[in-house]
């Protein structure tokens, strides 16, 4: 499935929601819905919050699909986890994410642990621009406008 992406960063989203500035769901409709966490390093509770939020407004039932940034799990200022607890961290906001959109959209096709948005390294996706996501053969596409 293809369709044209929106979304970001999932605080950043959270934010704009409460300046009153999402989009109408119809407007989003159809889209593929970009989501990645921040270098905060959020909890996999937040991040359930958050994802539900979007769920609850609708974007999530509205979305075709759902590719989901590899999250960040170590910072510059902190000393980075174990291989095992960075493993974990990945895990538990995976399967938090999954879980809220199987249960808003389960049709929709997700794709998890996308190395782009706030990780290292870091593909740049084209926001605004078309993406493909295939299920079945594990495959994303992006499209750039020239």
């Amino acid at each position: 499935m293809s369709g044209q992406s929106w979304g970001g960063c999932i605080e950043v989203i959270d934010q704009i929601a409460l300046a009153g500035r999402m989009p109408a769901v119809t407007d989003v409709a159809g889209f593929i819905l970009l989501l990645e966490a921040s270098e905060e390093i959020p909890s996999a509770d937040e991040v359930k919050r958050w994802v539900r939020a979007l769920g609850e407004r609708g974007v999530l039932e509205a979305a075709a699909g759902v590719l989901i940034a590899r999250p960040p799990v170590s910072a510059l200022d902190k000393p980075v986890p174990s291989a095992s607890e960075r493993s974990r961290l990945r895990a538990e906001q995976r399967e938090t994410i999954i879980e809220q959109v199987s249960r808003h959209n389960p049709h929709a096709v997700v794709c998890v642990g996308v190395p782009c948005g706030h990780t290292r390294p870091q593909w740049i996706v084209p926001f605004g621009g078309i993406i493909t996501l295939d299920g079945v053969s594990q495959v994303v596409e992006a499209h750039y406008q020239p």
